[in-house]
């Protein structure tokens, strides 16, 4: 049957279920306690704070970005901004920064697309100071 996933067996929906366990009971716990603390802070004031990042999001990407969004990471010139690539994965997308951002403002769209290892290595250095955390 074509387009459609495999069916498991069920021997194996109860075998993913025993490996899936903790993940499932990690996952409904941190859900349950997100509703709630949404509940506390009120739904429509998350929603209009949400549409207020989201708005922002869509201001820096418009000031910052070439193109406006994530590009192939053969398409950023900056090596300091490629993402990582896993072997035999499939492609990572990265930002490219737009040409003529000096300063102060060049400084805050390089962190803001900088890829997630190295914002990683970027927060340990500043937590931590350099040499203190995993990072080289």
């Amino acid at each position: 049957s074509r387009g459609r996933a495999p069916r498991a067996s069920p021997a194996q929906v109860r075998r993913l279920r025993a490996w899936n366990s903790l993940d499932w009971a990690l996952y409904s716990h941190f859900n349950r306690s997100f509703w709630r603390q949404a509940e506390r802070f009120g739904l429509r004031r998350l929603r209009s704070e949400v549409a207020e990042i989201r708005r922002r999001r869509r201001a820096l990407a418009g000031k910052c970005l070439r193109g406006g969004g994530p590009v192939p990471a053969g398409a950023i010139p900056d090596g300091n901004l490629r993402p990582f690539q896993p072997p035999g994965g499939g492609s990572i997308l990265g930002f490219a920064l737009k040409d003529g951002l000096r300063g102060r403002e060049r400084e805050l769209c390089s962190r803001l697309a900088l890829p997630e290892l190295p914002y990683k290595d970027l927060l340990e250095r500043l937590q931590f100071g350099p040499g203190n955390g995993t990072a080289a």
